[in-house]
C-alpha cells in the first residue's frame, strides 16, 4: 500500500518540482530586469540631458527609441520564437539586452545613447511574452494561475521599486549606474536560462512578409506618433497627420491580408478563441487606465506636495508590497475558485483608490499616499492574474508564442495611448489654470497689495 501511495504521489500531474520553481524564478528575474530599465530611465533623464547638452525634445528620443524598439520586437517575437525556438530566442534576447546595458552606460553622445536604447528595447521586450510562456509551461497545466502570479511579481514589482532604487543610484553615484547595476543580473539570468530552460526546436515556417511588414511598421509608427504628438500639437503638425494616415492604411492592409491569406503572419486560430479576443480588448483597456497613476503621482508629490525624491520613493513603496500580496493571494485561490468575481473586486478596488486620490489637496498626508498606493498595488493581483489566465490559458500550444506576444502588444499600445491622453489632458488643464490664475495677478490687485 505504501509503494502504491508513493507511486501515485510521484505521478501526481499537479506536482511542482524544484527545477520548475527555479525556472519560474529565472524568467521572473529576467522580466523584472527589463521592467526596471523601462521605468528607471525616466528618473535619470534630467541628468542625461545635462551630460549630453541636449534640449528637452532631443533627450526625449532616449525614451522614444526604446518604445519603438520594444514595439517592433513585441509584434514579431511570436513568429521568431516559433521559427527558431523559444529557448533560443530568450537567450538571444537576454544576451543582447545585457550588451545594450553596457552600451548605454558608456555612451558619450546622444546619438550613441539613442541607438543603444533602441536596441535595448528591441532585445529586452522579448523577455516579457517569452518569460511568461516559459514560466507557465514549467508548471503543470492545473497550476497555470500560480505560475502566472509568481512570474507577474517581477513584472509588476520592478515597476514600483524602479523610481526609488534608480533615484538613489543617480544621487549617490551617477546616471550610468542604473545600467551598470543590471548587467550582473542579466548575465545571471542568461546562465540560468542556458542550463535550466528546456530545449526547443524551431519549425520550418514561411514568413508572411506583407503581414509582417505592415504590422511592424504600423505599430512602430503609432508609438512614434503617440510619443511626439503632444510636442507637435497633434493635428496641427503635418508629420502627425502623415504618420496617423500611414498607420490606418497599413493596419487595414494587415487585417484584410490576415483574413484572406493562406498562411498569415497573425494566425487565425488565435481569433477563434472568444476568451482570447475578449482578453485582448480587456488588456488594452486595463493598460490604458490601471498603471497610468504611476506617471503623475511622483510629479504631484514632488512639485506640489513638496516631498523630496527619496521621500516620494518611500511613499510609493507600499504599492510594491500590495502587488506582491495580491499576486501571492491569487496564486493560491486560483485553483479553488472562479476568477471572475476576483477580477470585479480588483477593478472596484482600483476605482476606489482613484476616487480617493481625487480628494487630495496640496497638504496630502503620508498615510493617505501610502494607503492609496497599497490599495492600487493590492488590486493588481485580482485584476492581472484572472485577466491573464482567462485570456491565455486555453490557447493551443502551436500558437502559444504568438498569443502571448499579441497579448502584451495590446497592453503596450493601450498603455501608450492612455499615457498620451493623460499627459495631453494634464498639459491643457495646466495651461487653463495658469491663465485663470494670471488674470488675478496684476500690479493693481488690491488683494496682493496688502499681503
Amino acid at each position: 500500500m505504501a509503494d502504491t501511495t508513493q507511486d501515485a504521489a510521484h505521478e501526481d500531474p499537479d506536482r511542482i518540482t524544484a527545477r520548475a520553481i527555479i525556472i519560474v524564478l529565472v524568467s521572473t528575474v529576467g522580466t523584472a530586469t527589463y521592467s526596471f530599465t523601462w521605468y528607471s530611465v525616466t528618473v535619470a533623464l534630467p541628468h542625461m540631458q545635462g551630460a549630453f547638452s541636449s534640449t528637452t525634445d532631443q533627450i526625449a528620443w532616449v525614451m522614444i527609441s526604446f518604445i519603438i524598439g520594444s514595439a517592433m520586437m513585441t509584434a514579431s517575437v511570436g513568429w521568431l520564437a516559433t521559427r527558431f525556438g523559444r529557448r533560443q530566442m530568450y537567450l538571444v534576447a537576454v544576451g543582447g539586452y545585457a550588451v545594450t546595458l553596457l552600451g548605454c552606460a558608456v555612451s558619450t553622445s546622444l546619438e550613441e545613447m539613442i541607438l543603444w536604447r533602441f536596441l535595448q528595447g528591441f532585445f529586452g521586450a522579448a523577455t516579457i511574452p517569452l518569460g511568461q510562456t516559459i514560466a507557465v509551461n514549467a508548471f503543470p497545466p492545473g497550476r497555470y494561475g500560480q505560475a502566472t502570479s509568481l512570474w507577474a511579481m517581477g513584472f509588476v514589482t520592478a515597476n514600483v521599486v524602479a523610481p526609488l532604487v534608480s533615484g538613489y543610484l543617480v544621487e549617490a553615484f551617477s546616471w550610468p549606474w542604473i545600467f551598470y547595476v543590471n548587467i550582473p543580473v542579466a548575465l545571471a539570468v542568461f546562465v540560468g536560462a542556458w542550463f535550466l530552460f528546456p530545449k526547443t526546436t524551431g519549425e520550418k515556417r514561411h514568413l508572411d512578409w506583407l503581414g509582417f511588414t505592415t504590422l511592424i511598421i504600423s505599430v512602430s509608427l503609432l508609438q512614434l506618433c503617440l510619443a511626439r504628438g503632444e510636442r507637435l500639437d497633434w493635428f496641427e503638425s503635418t508629420e502627425i497627420i502623415i504618420e496617423l494616415s500611414a498607420v490606418a492604411v497599413l493596419f487595414y492592409i494587415c487585417i484584410i491580408h490576415s483574413v484572406t491569406a493562406k498562411q498569415p503572419f497573425l494566425d487565425r486560430e488565435l481569433f477563434r478563441d472568444r476568451n482570447f479576443v475578449v482578453g485582448l480588448t480587456f488588456v488594452f483597456l486595463v493598460g490604458s487606465v490601471l498603471f497610468i497613476p504611476m506617471l503623475l503621482m511622483p510629479l504631484m508629490l514632488q512639485q506640489i506636495a513638496g516631498y523630496s525624491p527619496l521621500e516620494t520613493g518611500q511613499l510609493l513603496a507600499p504599492r510594491g508590497v500590495g502587488s506582491v500580496a495580491g499576486l501571492i493571494l491569487m496564486s493560491y485561490v486560483r485553483v479553488r475558485f472562479d476568477m471572475r468575481p476576483f477580477l470585479c473586486v480588483g477593478l472596484l478596488l482600483s476605482a476606489y483608490a482613484a476616487w480617493h486620490v481625487s480628494t487630495w489637496t496640496t497638504e496630502v498626508q503620508r498615510f493617505d499616499v501610502m494607503l492609496v498606493n497599497f490599495l492600487q498595488g493590492l488590486a493588481t493581483g485580482p485584476v492581472w492574474a484572472p485577466m491573464n489566465g482567462l485570456s491565455l490559458s486555453r490557447i493551443g500550444k502551436r500558437v502559444q508564442n504568438q498569443g502571448f506576444a499579441l497579448f502584451y502588444l495590446s497592453f503596450d499600445v493601450g498603455n501608450a495611448i492612455g499615457t498620451t491622453v493623460l499627459i495631453g489632458l494634464f498639459g491643457r488643464l495646466s495651461q487653463i489654470n495658469h491663465a485663470v490664475i494670471s488674470e488675478s495677478i496684476s500690479p493693481y490687485s488690491e488683494g496682493l497689495r496688502y499681503r
